[in-house]
């Protein structure tokens, strides 16, 4: 079983350093397709949609193909419009208007560009419901494009004591520990693996590029999708406490079998590696990619990495809403990592829909039956 956590950790910061916001996914998509054309025995192909489908898949593989999707995009600023030193901008995504303070500094890009092009401030800010819509901002130095975005402005890549911190770990982290796996297998090359790296585009307007790549049937129907998502964490869901197995989201409970895989693999794992951590965790803080694959008649079960300011709601020393960068613990996603590859050597527990009736339920059942007379 590889470890490689510092190539792992070099990746990560190469895809996260990558600006992108719905439908402005260009940088991330090119970080993929150019992670593919370094790897000869990986395959790229792209959908109507824009969703991007990595595959190693060698001609001896009979497995039902394991996929991993994660989303490229995460909630950032379209540009409306530019007025002298004012910029008027609409948030795509899902943040509470309150943690949106003016003053808040954001910054500009242009597409193509990862660094940016210049550097704003909230002036005002409108909301409907609670959640942020748009705002204004005043714009501090450099320019703005009007086909351009903004994100909130924190370090792309930063390790601060045992964290990942960033301005977007939802989702590039989640996309990040996909390549890492789809990297360590092609380097394996194991004949009866098929493993498929899903990553959509505008997850945080609704899971647009998901239900697109179910209309066009991108994927096929047997395969089996684990959605990678960085979660918000609670106290129950704690960083550096591993990898989370999740059972289910806000919206839907995911496959049992495909849970049970998981669970199976992290245990085996665990029994081999004591630093090796995982959760089994109901992750109700938002609804993720495997609810509308399960929904729309495909296996799907999910892994979680336990995040700190989700969406970058953060709050200061004085416990007063604010912007702040996201968090995800350094041990938590190599455990993600590892826990990944560690399925994707046993394709035989993916090939079946998992027997609910465990050893101990069995040995009940018997009991039952010689004393219940």
């Amino acid at each position: 079983m590889p470890n490689n956590l510092p190539s792992w950790l070099d990746l990560a910061r190469s895809l996260l350093e990558q600006p992108t916001a719905a439908i402005k996914e260009i940088l991330p998509q090119k970080f993929v397709r150019d992670f593919v054309a370094a790897r000869p025995n990986l395959t790229l192909s792209e959908d109507a949609a824009g969703n991007l489908r990595v595959d190693y898949s060698p001609n001896t593989a009979t497995n039902q193909p394991l996929v991993m999707v994660a989303h490229l995009d995460h909630p950032g600023f379209h540009i409306a419009a530019i007025d002298g030193d004012i910029a008027s901008i609409v948030f795509q995504g899902s943040v509470s208007g309150r943690h949106a303070i003016p003053g808040s500094r954001i910054d500009f890009f242009e597409l193509g560009n990862p660094h940016p092009i210049g550097e704003g401030a909230i002036t005002e800010r409108s909301d409907e419901t609670g959640a942020l819509k748009t705002a204004k901002a005043h714009i501090l130095s450099g320019r703005v494009a009007l086909d351009g975005f903004a994100m909130w402005s924190f370090p792309g890549f930063s390790i601060d004591s045992s964290l990942i911190v960033t301005r977007c770990c939802d989702d590039l982290l989640g996309a990040a520990a996909a390549l890492c796996v789809l990297d360590e297998i092609s380097k394996l090359a194991p004949p009866n693996v098929a493993l498929t790296g899903f990553f959509t585009r505008a997850e945080e307007l609704g899971f647009l590029g998901t239900f697109e790549a179910i209309r066009l049937e991108t994927l096929p129907k047997n395969a089996c999708i684990l959605s990678l998502e960085c979660s918000k964490a609670f106290a129950h869901a704690p960083q550096g406490a591993g990898v989370i197995v999740r059972v289910g989201d806000a919206s839907s409970i995911f496959d049992t079998g495909l849970t049970h895989a998981l669970t199976l693999s992290a245990k085996k794992r665990a029994e081999r590696d004591p630093s090796f951590k995982f959760q089994r965790k109901l992750m109700d803080g938002g609804t993720c990619e495997a609810t509308p694959f399960c929904a729309n008649g495909y296996r799907a079960s999910g892994l979680a990495l336990p995040l700190g300011n989700y969406h970058n709601q953060a709050f200061d020393a004085d416990n007063n809403p604010c912007m702040g960068a996201e968090s995800v613990h350094i041990e938590d996603f190599r455990c993600e990592v590892e826990l990944l590859i560690e399925l994707a050597l046993q394709p035989e527990l993916l090939n079946d829909h998992h027997d609910k009736i465990t050893p101990r339920l069995k040995e009940l059942a018997a009991i039952a039956q010689n004393l219940l007379r």
